[in-house]
């Protein structure tokens, strides 16, 4: 029963999403370096002046609950 939570709108248990090494990686990236230099070549998005960092939309998606 690890990796689970309860979804009420559906009602029932879904597992969570694990954030993936290379999320991981770029995040930490985020945390240390100046920005643009950490987002360069990152691998998750080219728009991200546009909508945001895609690395941590994603953190923040996992975080949520959102798939």
């Amino acid at each position: 029963m690890k990796n689970l939570r309860y979804d009420n709108e559906q009602c029932q248990s879904v597992a969570y999403e694990k954030a993936s090494p290379e999320l991981l990686r770029q995040l930490r990236r985020v945390a240390v370096e100046r920005r643009p230099e950490c987002c360069l070549g990152c691998g998750f998005e080219h728009g991200c002046s546009v909508h945001g960092c895609a690395a941590v939309r994603k953190a923040i998606d996992i975080l949520e609950g959102r798939p």
